[in-house]
């Protein structure tokens, strides 16, 4: 394992790290906008929904800033 990680260079590692990222950033913006979708269209206990909406925001938000910036 290590000899691998010697033999790739630095510009190899960031475009994985990049592509890793986007990937998740991905997956978590998707996760979010199902959430905020079952939310609205279903009925809910009120301070419940509001945890569920809260935590959906968060998800949409980060997984939306993953695909925006770029790792150095």
């Amino acid at each position: 394992m290590k000899m691998l990680q010697h033999s790739m260079g630095k510009e190899e590692t960031e475009a994985r790290l990049n592509f890793l990222t986007k990937i998740i950033g991905l997956i978590m913006l998707l996760i979010g906008l199902f959430l905020e979708y079952g939310i609205l269209t279903t009925t809910m206990y009120p301070p419940l929904a509001g945890m569920f909406q809260m935590i959906a925001v968060i998800l949409i938000v980060v997984g939306a800033i993953s695909l925006i910036v770029k790792i150095f």
